[in-house]
């Protein structure tokens, strides 16, 4: 169940890209920066679920992860998620820093302080979807784990909420 409507979501997601905007890494972790593995690199999609105003409408997140972290929404009428429609986008330019094995941390390149982290795990975790286990990346943002896969999925939905 959604906590938020799907505008709530879109906007809360928006609101973290746009909070990254702003943010940057201390000096220390700014020495340490590290390439992302090749293995997490491209686009991934996490599914935001029913909009609770218009339950024709289902939300996808795309997300890249390159020297720029890039939010992309979608909508789409079809549960299929199947064609895209294209609501908004973010763009943050980031660094990656090694926070443990196999888990990095976003930082903005801009000059203000990080208060929410955002970590992407390099291990991929096997999840269920419609009974099936799937590949799926860990990202942990506001305290909260999202999953995200190579394609859409109508599966695990964002939770967050403004």
């Amino acid at each position: 169940m959604i906590k938020a409507g799907f505008k709530g979501i879109v906007l809360g997601i928006a609101s973290v890209g746009l909070f990254l905007v702003g943010t940057t890494a201390p000096v220390q972790a700014a020495s340490k920066t590290v390439k992302l593995p090749s293995s997490l690199k491209g686009s991934w999609y996490g599914y935001l679920g029913k909009d609770e105003n218009d339950w024709h409408r289902y939300g996808v997140v795309k997300l890249s992860l390159t020297k720029n972290f890039t939010l992309r929404t979608y909508t789409s009428k079809k549960k299929s998620l199947k064609p895209l429609r294209w609501e908004m986008t973010t763009k943050v330019p980031v660094t990656y820093t090694k926070k443990a094995k196999g888990v990095y941390r976003l930082y903005s390149r801009n000059k203000a302080d990080l208060d929410s982290p955002v970590f992407v795990s390099r291990k991929r975790v096997n999840v269920k979807v419609l009974g099936k286990k799937k590949m799926a990346l860990k990202l942990r943002m506001n305290g909260e784990n999202v999953y995200l896969f190579r394609q859409p999925l109508r599966s695990h939905v964002w939770t967050y909420s403004i």
